[in-house]
C-alpha cells in the first residue's frame, strides 16, 4: 500500500512539474506568438478589403502576463470600408483574449481534452458605445466568443460562437436568432481547414409604412468543409457544403407563405495542374410550396475546368481596385443619370487584357451541366456548355471574335407538357378558380400550346411529352434540331423569331 501511494505521489509531483514547465515556457513564448499572429492577421486583413477604398487593421493594445495565464487586448479598427451598397464601414472595437498557458489549460481539462497543447485563447468582444446596442440584443452577454487552441506541432483548434439575439425595434421590426457554433480546424499556415458550423434558428418581421409586413424564418443551418491550399493566396481546393432545413417567407397582402424544405450548396474545387483548377457548384431545393399548396424542387448545377488560377486572381485583384467606381456607378443608375464606365489607363487595358489571354490561353470550360425543375407530374431542364479558345487579337470584328473565342456550344432544352400542365394548375388554383373539370382541361391545354406553338415556329421538336430543342455550334457551323447552317443563318433565324414574338411583331 504505501509503495502504491509512493508511485502515485511521485507521479503526482511529475505532472505538477510538467505542467508548470509548461506554463513557464507558454509564458516566456507569448509575446513573439501573439506578435507573428497579429502581424499575419493583418495581412489577411489588408487582402480582404483591397479594393474597398478603406483598411481594417488589429493590433495588440496591451499584455499582461501571468505564471498560469495571461490577457491581451487588442483592437480592430476599420475605415472607410465599403462592402457594395450603403455608406463605407468605420469602427474601433476592443477584444479581450484570456490566454491560458499549458500544457494542459484548465478550460480544456474540464472539457476533458486532454492533449497537451501550447496555450488556449479564450477571446469575446467588448462593450462600447459602438458594440452596446449588440451586447443589450444578446442579453448584456459578448455577442461574439471564440475558444482557439494551439498544438505544439502548430495545429489550431477554433470553437467561434455567436450568441443567441433578440431585438425588437419602436416600428414594430423584430430579430430573434438561436445563435450559431463555428468550429474550425487546420494548421497554424493555413494550408488545411476544416469546418463545421451549425445555427437552429433566425426569425426576421419585417414592417414599412409602404407594404405589408414580411416575415423570414430560417431553420437548420449547417456548414461543413475541408479545404487544402493550393498555394496561391485565398485558393484552396476540397469541398465546402451549406445545407437548410427550412425557409419560410411570409408575404402580400394576404400574407400568403412560401415554403422552401432542403435546401443545400454543395461546393468542391480540385486542382488540376499547378495553376489551374476546376469547380463544381450544386444548388438544390427537394420541395417548394406556395399558401399552401405544392409547387415543386429543383436543381442547378454549374461547373467550371481549366481556370488559371494567377491570371483569374489578377483580373480579381484589378476588379477589386475598381469597386470605389461600381458604387458611384450604382449611385448614379439610382439617380437616374447615365451610366458612367470605368476610366481604364492605357497600361490597365494592356493587363486586363494580357490575363484574359492568358486565362484563355488554358482553354477553359464553362457549363450549365443542369437546371431543372420537377412537379408531381413531370420534370423539365436545361443544360449549357461553353468551350473557350484564344483569339488571336481582340481587335477583330465582332463576328470573327466571337468564332475564336468560343470554340464550342452545347445546348438542350426539354420542357414537360405535363409540367407545364401542373403550373398551369397551381396559378388557376391561387386565382381562386373551383371548377375542377375547368381547371384540368386549362391545364392539359396549356402544355399542348407550347409544344403546338415550337412545333410551328421550328425552334424546337415534340418528343413524347416533353418539347425539346437541340442548339450545337462548333467550327463555325450550328446544328439546330438536326438542320445544319452556317452562323450568319442562324443568326438570321433566330433574329426573325425574336422579331415575330415581339409586340411589335
Amino acid at each position: 500500500m504505501k509503495k502504491s501511494v509512493g508511485i502515485l505521489s511521485g507521479l503526482a509531483v511529475a505532472i505538477a512539474v510538467a505542467v508548470t514547465a509548461g506554463a513557464w515556457y507558454t509564458g516566456k513564448q507569448l509575446p513573439a506568438q501573439l506578435d507573428s499572429s497579429v502581424s499575419r492577421a493583418n495581412q489577411e486583413l489588408k487582402k480582404a478589403v483591397a479594393g474597398t477604398g478603406g483598411s481594417m487593421t488589429l493590433e495588440l493594445a496591451s499584455l499582461e502576463q501571468h505564471f498560469f495565464t495571461s490577457t491581451a487586448h487588442y483592437r480592430l479598427k476599420a475605415k472607410d470600408v465599403w462592402l457594395g451598397e450603403g455608406a463605407p464601414l468605420s469602427f474601433d472595437v476592443g477584444l479581450v483574449d484570456q490566454i491560458e498557458h499549458g500544457p494542459f489549460p484548465w478550460s480544456r481539462v474540464k472539457a476533458f481534452k486532454l492533449m497537451p497543447v501550447l496555450a488556449t485563447s479564450n477571446s469575446a468582444l467588448e462593450k462600447d458605445d459602438f458594440t452596446a446596442a449588440w451586447f443589450a440584443a444578446a442579453g448584456d452577454q459578448p455577442p461574439v466568443t471564440g475558444q482557439v487552441s494551439l498544438g505544439y506541432a502548430g495545429s489550431i483548434d477554433s470553437d467561434i460562437r455567436l450568441a443567441p439575439l433578440k431585438l425588437n425595434e419602436d416600428n414594430g421590426n423584430t430579430l430573434d436568432f438561436s445563435g450559431m457554433q463555428l468550429q474550425l480546424s487546420g494548421d497554424e499556415q493555413g494550408k488545411a481547414v476544416k469546418i463545421h458550423g451549425t445555427a437552429e434558428r433566425l426569425e426576421m418581421k419585417l414592417v414599412g409604412d409602404d407594404h405589408p409586413p414580411a416575415t423570414f424564418k430560417f431553420e437548420g443551418l449547417k456548414i461543413g468543409g475541408d479545404l487544402a491550399s493550393t498555394g496561391h493566396d485565398l485558393v484552396y481546393v476540397g469541398n465546402l457544403d451549406l445545407a437548410l432545413a427550412q425557409a419560410q417567407a411570409t408575404l402580400g397582402p394576404k400574407q400568403e407563405v412560401l415554403l422552401l424544405k432542403g435546401l443545400e450548396q454543395n461546393n468542391l474545387y480540385s486542382a488540376e495542374g499547378p495553376d489551374t483548377m476546376g469547380g463544381r457548384i450544386e444548388y438544390k431545393v427537394n420541395d417548394i410550396s406556395y399558401a399552401g399548396r405544392a409547387v415543386g424542387s429543383g436543381q442547378m448545377v454549374v461547373t467550371v475546368k481549366s481556370l488559371d488560377i494567377p491570371a483569374f486572381q489578377s483580373l480579381a485583384e484589378w476588379y477589386q481596385t475598381k469597386l470605389p467606381e461600381v458604387q458611384e456607378m450604382q449611385q448614379a443608375q439610382a439617380a437616374g443619370q447615365p451610366f458612367p464606365t470605368f476610366d481604364m489607363t492605357e497600361e490597365e487595358k494592356a493587363k486586363v487584357q494580357a490575363d484574359l489571354q492568358k486565362i484563355l490561353a488554358a482553354k477553359p470550360k464553362l457549363a450549365l451541366e443542369q437546371l431543372s425543375f420537377k412537379t408531381a407530374n413531370g420534370e423539365s431542364r436545361f443544360s449549357l456548355a461553353l468551350d473557350f479558345s484564344n483569339p488571336s487579337s481582340f481587335d477583330l470584328p465582332p463576328d470573327q471574335l466571337g468564332k475564336q473565342l468560343v470554340s464550342q456550344l452545347k445546348s438542350q432544352l426539354s420542357l414537360s407538357k405535363p409540367m407545364i400542365g401542373d403550373l398551369a394548375t397551381l396559378q388557376a388554383l391561387l386565382e381562386g378558380q373551383t371548377d375542377a373539370q375547368a381547371i384540368a382541361q386549362q391545364s392539359s391545354q396549356a402544355g399542348e400550346m407550347v409544344g403546338m406553338m415550337a412545333l410551328q415556329s421550328g425552334m424546337a421538336t415534340v418528343q413524347g411529352n416533353d418539347v425539346v430543342s437541340n442548339l450545337h455550334y462548333a467550327d463555325g457551323m450550328v446544328d439546330f434540331n438536326g438542320k445544319k447552317m452556317t452562323v450568319e443563318e442562324f443568326a438570321m433565324i433566330l433574329g426573325a423569331h425574336l422579331a415575330a414574338l415581339s409586340p411589335q411583331g
